[in-house]
Formats: C-alpha cells, sequence, structure tokens
C-alpha cells in the first residue's frame, strides 16, 4: 500500500474529494456570473447538483469505511434535520425533475449608523433603484436622525434570493450546505486515517486545510463586500474602508530593541491564555507611547493565545468604523479565531442623558486614554486602559486600570459572528465609545 507521503498516492476517497472541489469551483463561477442573471442561473445550479452527488459518491464508496452504515446514519440523521440541506435535497429534485429554481434579484439598502444591526432597511426587485432614497427619507428629524445624517451610510447590496428560501441570500446558502457536505468528507477521511482534503482558493492561490469554520471556505465568506457599495449619508460619496495587515519583520529586531527595548518575543510573551497575552501587549504598546507620544489603533485576532492576523485600522470618519468591525467580522469567521485585542488610543466620557448620541470626543468631561479591550468567544470583556495627560506637548500616561464586563457594543458585530449577544448590551451608551480616536 503507498504511503500518503509517497508522490503517486491516490486517496482512496478522491472521488469524493474530487466532486467536493467541483462544486467548490462551480460556486465562484456562480459568484464571477453574479450581475448576468443567465450565467448565474446556470453555475448556481450547477453548484447545487454536483455538492448532491457527493453523498451519492460517499455511499458508493462505503465498502471502503469500516461500519459505514453505523457511521453514516447520525450524519444523515442531522442533514434530514436541518432545514437548509432539505432544502438543497428539494432544489436538486426541482432543477433535474420540473425545471429551474425560481430565483429573483434584489437590491438591499440599509443604513449603516451603528455597531448593533439595528439600521432601518429596504429589499425591493432589482429593476427598482430608489430603495435608497425611500431609506435616506425615513430618517427622522430628532438626536437620533441628526447621528445618522452625520456618522451614517447607506449600504446597498445587490442579492439573488430562491422563492423557497427566503431567509438566505442563495449564494451564501450554497457556501454554507457546501461546508456541512465538507464536515462529512473529512470525517470520512479521519475515520480512515486519511488526510482531509485540501482545497486550493481559486484567486489567491492559498490553500485551505484544517481548522474551517464549519467547513466552509474563507472565499466563500464575506463576498456580499464584493457587490456592496457604500455611500455616506453627509455628501454622497462613497466610503473608502481602510484596514492593512500587519507583520512582524523579525530582520527589524534590533532596531525594534534600539528603539523601544523590547524583543518580538516579548510582544506576546507566553501567556497561557488570551487574558495575558492582552497583558504583554499592553505593555509593549506603553513602551511604543512613551517612546513615540502616539499609538495606531491595531488589532489582533487570536487562536487561543497565538496571533493569527494583525491589522491596523485606519478610519478618516467615525462611521467607517461601523463597517470596518462589519468587515473584521468576516475576517474573524474566515480565519476562525476566537478572541480578538483591540488596542489604541480613546476619548472617554461619562455618559449624558440628556445627549445620548454624544460621542466621547464632543464631551467637555472627556479625557483621553490609551486602551486595550480583549473580547472573546467565551469569556467576558476585559480592558486594560491607562489615561493619558499632556503637558507642555508631551504626553504621559498614568497607572494601568482594569475593567472586565461592561458595554464592549464596538464589537456587536463580532459577537453576532460567534453567535453570542453582546455582553452588557444594555448599557451600551455609558460611555462614549471604544475607539472614538482611531
Amino acid at each position: 500500500m503507498k504511503s500518503q507521503t509517497d508522490e503517486h498516492y491516490t486517496c482512496p476517497l478522491s472521488a469524493v474529494d474530487r466532486r467536493l472541489e467541483d462544486t467548490h469551483r462551480h460556486w465562484h463561477e456562480a459568484e464571477n456570473a453574479y450581475f448576468d442573471p443567465d450565467a448565474f442561473r446556470v453555475a448556481i445550479q450547477t453548484a447545487i447538483q454536483t455538492l448532491r452527488t457527493v453523498t451519492f459518491i460517499l455511499q458508493s464508496n462505503k465498502a471502503l469505511i469500516p461500519h459505514f452504515d453505523a457511521w453514516y446514519a447520525p450524519w444523515q440523521e442531522k442533514m434530514r434535520n436541518d432545514p437548509l440541506m432539505r432544502w438543497m435535497v428539494d432544489a436538486r429534485n426541482k432543477i433535474e425533475k420540473r425545471g429551474d429554481l425560481e430565483a429573483h434579484s434584489f437590491v438591499r439598502a440599509e443604513i449603516v449608523a451603528s455597531y448593533l444591526d439595528e439600521g432601518p432597511r429596504i429589499e425591493v426587485p432589482a429593476q427598482l433603484f430608489d430603495a435608497p432614497l425611500k431609506l435616506v427619507k425615513s430618517i427622522p428629524a430628532s438626536a437620533s436622525g441628526d447621528h445618522i445624517r452625520k456618522d451614517g451610510s447607506v449600504r446597498i447590496q445587490r442579492r439573488w434570493v430562491e422563492n423557497t428560501l427566503p431567509e438566505h441570500e442563495l449564494l451564501d446558502a450554497v457556501a454554507l450546505a457546501y461546508g456541512r457536505v465538507a464536515e462529512v468528507v473529512r470525517d470520512a477521511h479521519v475515520r480512515l486515517e486519511l488526510k482531509p482534503p485540501a482545497t486550493t482558493d481559486m484567486t489567491t492561490g492559498e490553500v485551505y486545510g484544517e481548522g474551517l469554520r464549519g467547513g466552509r471556505l474563507p472565499c466563500m465568506i464575506g463576498h456580499a463586500d464584493l457587490r456592496s457599495l457604500n455611500v455616506w449619508l453627509a455628501n454622497g460619496r462613497p466610503v473608502e474602508v481602510a484596514m492593512i495587515s500587519q507583520n512582524i519583520d523579525l530582520s527589524k529586531a534590533d532596531m525594534l530593541f534600539e528603539r523601544y527595548q523590547t524583543t518580538p518575543e516579548e510582544i506576546f510573551g507566553k501567556g497561557e491564555n488570551p487574558e495575558e497575552t492582552l497583558q504583554n501587549l499592553f505593555a509593549t504598546a506603553r513602551k511604543m507611547f512613551a517612546k513615540d507620544g502616539y499609538h495606531v489603533t491595531v488589532v489582533f485576532l487570536l487562536k487561543g493565545t497565538k496571533p493569527v492576523r494583525i491589522m491596523r485600522m485606519i478610519p478618516e470618519e467615525h462611521g467607517e468604523k461601523y463597517l470596518i468591525m462589519r468587515a473584521l467580522a468576516n475576517e474573524v469567521v474566515k480565519i476562525g479565531a476566537d478572541a480578538i485585542i483591540l488596542l489604541g488610543e480613546i476619548w472617554k466620557a461619562p455618559f449624558n442623558r440628556d445627549k445620548p448620541y454624544q460621542r466621547a470626543v464632543n464631551s467637555p468631561d472627556r479625557s483621553e486614554a490609551l486602551a486595550g479591550t480583549l473580547v472573546s468567544k467565551a469569556g467576558e470583556p476585559v480592558e486594560i486602559y491607562a489615561e493619558i495627560t499632556r503637558d507642555d506637548g508631551r504626553a504621559k500616561l498614568g497607572p494601568n486600570n482594569m475593567a472586565r464586563g461592561g458595554a464592549t457594543f464596538i464589537f456587536a458585530p463580532i459577537y453576532e459572528a460567534w453567535g453570542r449577544s453582546v455582553p452588557g448590551v444594555w448599557l451600551k451608551m455609558s460611555r462614549g465609545g471604544h475607539a472614538d480616536k482611531a
């Protein structure tokens, strides 16, 4: 028998793997044809039909898997109890026996003026492009309306929806179904003590293996952003969302030590939990602030205590942060991050009940701080902050303070991605926003 490391080795489940990869290819063909109705119809229906054959081929190879029926029965039951997977079966039957799916293209317009998913939205047939205007006219003449007009944006997005699955965008529905079938295929490989199949991103060439959220590939997540247009309510101009990935360049370790008296190893430390990672990062941030007199806003996505993505946030307007945090939630899902640390300068201010929409930066009682906040998939939020004072143009940091729990509603999109509600969201106006200053 050939070893899995043998260059001539062929996986016993290669027919299953190949059909799953075919589904991935057809899905991207549908994505690329999103604005061509006929091409989209052909590609998405082909993806649905192909995905359905994955389990057929797996069952035809049942002799390869010991005690196949006992192993496969729980998977079958799980898929039968899944409304989306039942829909996939019905959709495939309809395509093959009765004709095309009844898919319709819509324009969804929504106002984004909060970290919470609470803005008004409207969805109309794609031919009716006055939907955004209807939303703008619905903004009330009030304090909340003033806030929306100043910091809000209109997100306009095209969507394909099938009549019998109105709660899902069609491309995303097939991506989710792909992920669930991919889990079954992966488990079949594990049962045979085989290496699970890898899939190559058709755009970037990145190879995806283990650790994918629900089996859905990173290239299948966040695709709606590519067909969305965000427009400022204040001036009617397109919104440009800016995040830059950062890498630690070990070749510059000597320069890092000379300037900040720290090493790459000390930046993250050897913390046994994410809170210790936060403490190590904040200690480094204090050194950098003391030397430079400022600190940029940086986001660290973690798996356990290991940082897997570092990104710098560069919003020019406050309202951009609402969109940035939604984009960040997509990144969390793509890489399976289970914790996130946001580090940078902020404005702090007491909540003013007479001005509930007043941001901390506009409060006469505002103060500055360097802050690091940790939120995680399971634990409570933790924040470390140090007050900033300025004397003759020189910035200084006070002692560290720590707070637990509280209203971290800036992370609402992240919590939603994790399937959690925001801890303390009822206190969401208790202070003027984590990242007023970025």
